[in-house]
């Protein structure tokens, strides 16, 4: 159970937990908004760190408590297969906890748990088989104009966020939960595509974070808020394949998409060798005077039995110097005419409600949400290889605060 301190007494609560794909603190902490800074203010908030800040492994890692080489998603796709829920090879929160779960990316296809588990944005349609368990919920969510994910489209994004307001609001007051936790895929969309034009957006859910906010006490509960991965406006686009045609290099090396590369070959030594070579090759890169990108050995950002699975070479653009991914150009950069925002690998946490203190900044990992969660419901943390240190225990240390 909670280790209470004088400091800081947390009884158990029940947790809703606000996933906002691809948010930054920055985003959230505007005059505009009134009762995200409320939260803000009023709570625990601060950078969570994402590497590699792709959102399947994000998301997998932070419901897991662990990092890909443990839980095995590294992608959406590993090649061309398509990876899938069925793919993870840990279990979630939910797998502990009586809970709602709508709309987490890589929950698709849903499983049986104790509660309801609505899934995420590679479910085909409302009709396919396991998009939502129980099934019997499709049709609440088709009379509440719930969509998977809605078309590039501003007036389509925000008729989608209503929706998923709709369905938060029935959900949250209809159903027993202990774990309350939905992610809103739409703001990824939106900065992806309409940088700096979001602010209507993220009042809607504004106007309905008000509205929670006056019902917690009500529900006992506390308030998380977390994203997957930053965002930061970007200029140019880099194409990974055109770059490795460029060495020379379209037989032995595998460019499976959004950064991860695959060498192939029998011979370990000429495998090392090229790796060696081809992360040179990648940091060296410059364009207008900029450095391109990271590019990181898999030994380095993954540890666990499913490390072999990984890429060999996961390569993420510099977006602080303006760079995010392309693909099928004629030269390995050319100006961004799509994407005008991309992401990062500092996301966001705002954690909010009883006997949580007022206006502390940290820093934590994704992998801490996890263990957070536990400690706030009440519940010791699994002992099955997390990688953790939750928010809760930095809290308790004094951790260092940012500027």
């Amino acid at each position: 159970m909670l280790n209470t301190s004088p400091t800081l007494n947390l009884r158990p609560q029940r947790l809703i937990v606000l996933g906002i794909d691809g948010s930054t603190l920055a985003l959230l902490d505007r005059p505009q908004l009134p009762n995200f800074q409320r939260v803000i203010r009023g709570g625990v908030s601060g950078t969570l760190f994402s590497r590699p800040a792709i959102t399947p492994v994000a998301w997998s890692s932070m419901v897991s408590g662990k990092n890909a080489g443990k839980h095995g998603i590294f992608d959406f796709r590993k090649k061309m297969e398509l990876k899938n829920s069925r793919d993870k090879r840990s279990k979630e929160l939910w797998d502990y906890f009586p809970s709602i779960v709508i709309n987490v990316p890589m929950t698709y296809p849903t499983r049986p748990i104790d509660g309801v588990m609505i899934g995420d944005m590679m479910t085909p349609s409302l009709d396919s088989p396991n998009a939502a368990t129980p099934a019997s919920e499709i049709p609440r969510l088709k009379s509440f104009g719930y969509v998977i994910e809605p078309k590039i489209d501003r007036t389509e994004i925000s008729r989608s966020i209503e929706a998923r307001i709709r369905t938060h609001r029935h959900y949250i007051e209809n159903r027993d939960w202990k774990l309350f936790f939905h992610v809103f895929r739409e703001y990824d969309s939106l900065q992806h595509f309409f940088w700096g034009q979001d602010l209507e957006d993220y009042q809607q859910l504004d106007a309905y974070l008000g509205e929670m906010l006056g019902r917690l006490q009500e529900w006992d509960a506390r308030l998380l808020i977390v994203s997957d991965h930053g965002f930061t406006p970007v200029e140019y686009a880099f194409d990974l394949a055109c770059f490795l045609r460029r060495l020379g290099l379209g037989e032995e090396v595998f460019d499976g998409g959004w950064g991860a590369v695959f060498i192939e070959g029998d011979n370990p030594r000429t495998r090392r060798e090229l790796k060696h070579a081809l992360l040179h090759e990648l940091r060296a890169f410059h364009f207008d005077g900029r450095r391109v990108m990271d590019a990181f050995p898999r030994e380095e950002l993954y540890h666990g039995p499913s490390v072999d699975d990984g890429p060999d070479i996961l390569v993420s653009p510099l977006r602080e110097h303006g760079f995010t991914f392309g693909m099928r150009q004629q030269e390995p950069v050319e100006r961004s005419v799509k994407k005008n925002g991309c992401h990062t690998e500092f996301g966001v946490f705002v954690l909010y409600g009883e006997g949580i203190p007022a206006g502390q900044r940290l820093a934590a990992d994704i992998k801490d949400i996890f263990p957070t969660a536990f400690e706030l419901l009440g519940r010791p943390v699994p002992d099955d290889g997390v990688d953790w240190h939750s928010i809760i225990q930095r809290i308790r240390g004094g951790a260092e605060s940012q500027t």
